[in-house]
């Protein structure tokens, strides 16, 4: 019976005029933002490679300069675009994706905007990720608001329970029904999409491609399933359709619109952090009191002898202003995103944010690819630390006194640029995907199973007559 009911519901919904209207919307959508992405990557993947060649040019100038300009040289790095982007933007725009370092410090992490005019960042890109979250989600509330309470308005639904059917059977069919026939009109758009970004050469179908798409598909059937749950829901707490209507489009609006966009206000609200302005007040106490406490001559220099005792005073003295603002800063950083984590969690009351944070974890985009560029930036640049005072050490020229900003008292001989480390960004690692995904899929099943099983406890108690 469970089959019966998933057949003639999918008939049902694929001869609906609505769902005609749907499908060209979705196939005319997908086609064009995959025509916007090929462009967009293009341009972003062209900046990239050139940010990339001036820091490797920088650095060997520096190299063949002497290995203390290597060091002290500041160096501004810039993440690289994915190709897999087509799939989800993991809201990248507005995640920091700029990066300063020395060999002596990882100092700081912000958002620019490259060659990218920074107005049109208000602008969305149609990537898979948002017409899955603004459309299909909008699909399938549409495809189930009514498949109790409609039913029950045409008198169709007394008829069906006059034959040997459970009710539990009954809302089954009627759930998975939806559930296949959003798949139905989704994957016609996807192929197009994979069709046009294949043409492109943009993406290859390699092992890794293949599963990221798979994985994310994989994390669309979650999220249909449990928008679904919430759409039988709003069907049998009423007994009129156009109630029901009213009640989805009201949790469409909440999911998507509402608690997506108003994590800023949480954050400020719920798990406030100091203001950057307190933050740099506080770096500024600190260097005046060392300054105060700092022995006569800590800022003395000579062009003589490095061996000078005063270059000593004033490498201690810039090293320990380094470290007094590195520790300052990187509490802050931290409290920026623990920040971040404590509202991620929060918002995810919406299935919506749920599946872009899931989403977020099989692409290794988002938030999960700017942990692994400043985690491994921190990496690279204790390497180059560890490099330059391994080359200082063989100089006799050099009294080895590290300041962080200037070449006094370290080694001004130049070194082979191809011994140099250079940074290197890196996706992160299937380990790393898989613990972002858990913990949302686990909360997805738990989520939409608990909704599904209120829905089916109301069901029990409705008259259907």
């Amino acid at each position: 019976m469970l089959k019966e009911i998933i057949i003639r519901d999918i008939k049902h919904n694929i001869l609906s005029i609505r769902l005609h209207i749907l499908f060209i919307l979705i196939m005319i959508v997908f086609a064009y933002g995959s025509i916007s992405y090929i462009a967009h990557y293009k341009n972003e993947d062209k900046a990239s490679q050139q940010s990339y060649q001036s820091y490797v040019d920088a650095m060997r100038r520096d190299a063949e300069r002497n290995i203390s300009n290597l060091a002290t040289g500041y160096r501004n790095m810039f993440s690289s675009p994915r190709s897999n982007g087509f799939l989800t933007d993991a809201k990248e725009k507005h995640l920091p994706n700029a990066f300063g370092m020395t060999a002596y410090n990882v100092f700081y992490f912000d958002v620019k905007s490259g060659n990218v005019n920074p107005f049109l960042n208000v602008f969305t890109e149609l990537s898979w990720g948002m017409i899955i979250s603004l459309i299909i989600s909008f699909t399938v509330f549409l495809l189930t608001f009514d498949s109790i309470s409609g039913e029950k308005e045409a008198k169709t639904l007394a008829i069906t329970f006059a034959n040997s059917v459970s009710k539990g059977t009954y809302l089954f069919g009627k759930y998975l029904s939806a559930i296949i026939t959003c798949l139905i009109v989704l994957l016609p758009g996807m192929c197009i999409s994979l069709i046009i970004l294949l043409m492109s050469k943009i993406i290859s179908f390699n092992a890794g491609t293949i599963a990221e798409i798979l994985g994310f598909i994989f994390a669309v059937i979650i999220f249909i399933a449990c928008i679904a749950a919430f759409g039988i829901f709003c069907s049998v707490i009423t007994k009129s359709s156009n109630i029901s209507l009213l009640i989805a489009l009201s949790m469409w609006l909440v999911f998507v619109v509402l608690i997506p966009n108003t994590a800023i206000y949480w954050a400020d609200a719920f798990f406030p952090i100091e203001r950057i302005d307190v933050i740099d007040q506080r770096v500024s106490q600190a260097r005046d009191a060392l300054n105060r406490d700092a022995p006569p001559g800590s800022w003395s220099s000579s062009s003589n002898s490095p061996f000078r005792p005063e270059h000593e005073l004033r490498a201690a003295i810039q090293m320990k202003l380094l470290l007094s603002k590195k520790q300052i800063k990187d509490a802050y950083f931290n409290d920026m995103i623990q920040q971040y984590k404590k509202v991620e969690l929060l918002t995810c009351i919406s299935p919506v944010c749920i599946f872009e944070y899931m989403s977020e974890g099989v692409v290794g985009g988002g938030y999960i690819k700017f942990r692994k560029y400043w985690e491994d930036l921190h990496v690279y640049q204790s390497q180059l630390l560890s490099f330059f005072k391994d080359v200082d050490a063989k100089d006799p020229d050099s009294p080895h006194w590290y300041n962080p900003w200037e070449d006094y008292s370290t080694s001004k001989k130049p070194v082979n640029f191809n011994k140099v480390p250079l940074f290197i960004e890196k996706s992160p690692s299937f380990e790393d995907r898989i613990n972002a995904i858990i913990k949302f899929f686990i909360f997805f099943v738990i989520y939409t199973s608990a909704i599904f099983y209120i829905s089916y406890t109301r069901f029990k108690k409705y008259d259907v007559r």
